[in-house]
């Protein structure tokens, strides 16, 4: 079953008719940190930067990014679309073209996203809207052989975090990810206090897996992947949390 990939962020589900019936998510992107953050949003086909309406923080936006000052927030609409993206982030401006896609190289948190409506990624299909959410920390090299026999991905690129986050959805599994960087696996520097991506539980604890250190693509890492659904009519709220 190929897994969907998918920082506090609000996704509230709707759908809208414009001649034909169309889906719509509204976000809302909070800033818990002490400094300005710049969130952007691109799309994993072509690597483009995805349609996104900033509403309050339409003015603060540009460069395909948006600026969020210390405990602000920002109401934004994102269309569903088929294609897998990211949300990342940065506390300085990250040039006139972001890619969310190059976070591993960057070493930026990966917030995974897929905003799907009906039979296009949504379960049950009837489901006019939903959306897909993870974190991801998974260093550029990195894969589950690596994982298994170098040392929980030693050296194969150091792990793909800047800012911690937690991503929720009521009824739905929280993934609570901050640092600071720790040496319990490996010498990646994943953050500390990001579950236990060892455990046989999904979510909700520090016991428990909430995010990705590695693809999770074989047995028996596959069963626990930190990877839910926002159901149509919820919120999926992502915070960038305070702290490193």
């Amino acid at each position: 079953m190929v897994r969907f990939l998918k920082f506090s962020l609000w996704f509230l589900m709707s759908a809208f008719v414009t001649g034909q019936a169309s889906a719509q998510v509204n976000v809302t992107v909070q800033n818990q940190q002490s400094q300005t953050i710049y969130v952007a949003f691109t799309l994993g086909a072509g690597q483009v930067p995805g349609t996104i309406n900033w509403g309050n923080c339409a003015s603060s936006a540009s460069n395909n990014q948006v600026a969020i000052g210390p405990g602000a927030s920002c109401n934004a609409v994102v269309p569903t679309a088929s294609s897998s993206s990211r949300l990342c982030a940065s506390t300085s401006s990250m040039g006139t073209t972001p890619n969310c896609y190059n976070a591993q190289t960057n070493h930026q948190t990966m917030v995974e996203t897929t905003f799907g409506s009906f039979a296009q990624g949504c379960y049950p299909t009837s489901m006019a809207s939903c959306v897909w959410y993870d974190i991801s920390l998974i260093p550029a090299q990195c894969t589950d052989a690596l994982w298994q026999s170098q040392n929980y991905c030693s050296n194969t690129g150091g792990a793909a975090y800047n800012l911690p986050v937690q991503l929720s959805c009521q009824g739905q599994p929280t993934y609570t990810c901050q640092g600071p960087p720790a040496n319990t696996y490996g010498n990646s520097g994943y953050p500390g206090n990001c579950g236990n991506p060892n455990a046989t539980c999904s979510g909700n604890s520090q016991n428990c897996v909430v995010a990705y250190f590695h693809p999770m693509f074989v047995p028996p890492y596959s069963q626990y992947q930190p990877n839910a659904q926002c159901p149509a009519g919820s919120t999926l709220q992502v915070t960038f949390l305070a702290g490193r």
